[in-house]
């Protein structure tokens, strides 16, 4: 009797457990698309801008011309005036079903677009050299 009680207290457990587990979202590289988002708070390497167009453009490498891959980022104000544009290299493009948006290579975030619950609007952050934690 204590064996099938143990038995089914183990199952249980593990069953719980399994239950608690954190199912992350994967996904695969965007290629062949220009991503746009108006981002209404956006902080650029600590700076604050309100009201911006983001716009992101993965390249593939085609080992060629170029044998890395890269994605161009192109962020314009309001008023039509380019506040920053780069091509950072190494990194891929990620949208995610949730609307999150992360321009990244492995264990290094420098970009990451999303739409917090808590507030009305979309938030981006940009930290290029030390990335987002």
């Amino acid at each position: 009797m204590k064996k099938i009680l143990s038995i089914i207290a183990m199952a249980l457990f593990a069953l719980v457990i399994y239950a608690q587990e954190e199912k992350r979202e994967t996904t695969t590289p965007l290629g062949d698309v220009e991503v746009t988002r108006r981002v209404d708070r956006l902080d650029l390497e600590g700076v604050i801008y309100r009201n911006v167009k983001v716009t992101m453009k993965p390249i593939f490498a085609d080992y060629l011309i170029n044998d890395k891959d890269k994605v161009k980022v192109a962020i314009i104000d309001a008023q039509g005036k380019k506040i920053w544009k780069k091509t950072l290299k190494g990194v891929y493009l990620y949208v995610f079903s949730s609307g999150q948006i992360q321009v990244a290579r492995k264990n290094f975030i420098p970009i990451v677009i999303w739409e917090p619950s808590i507030t009305d609007g979309i938030t981006g952050i940009i930290r290029e050299k030390e990335g987002v934690y």
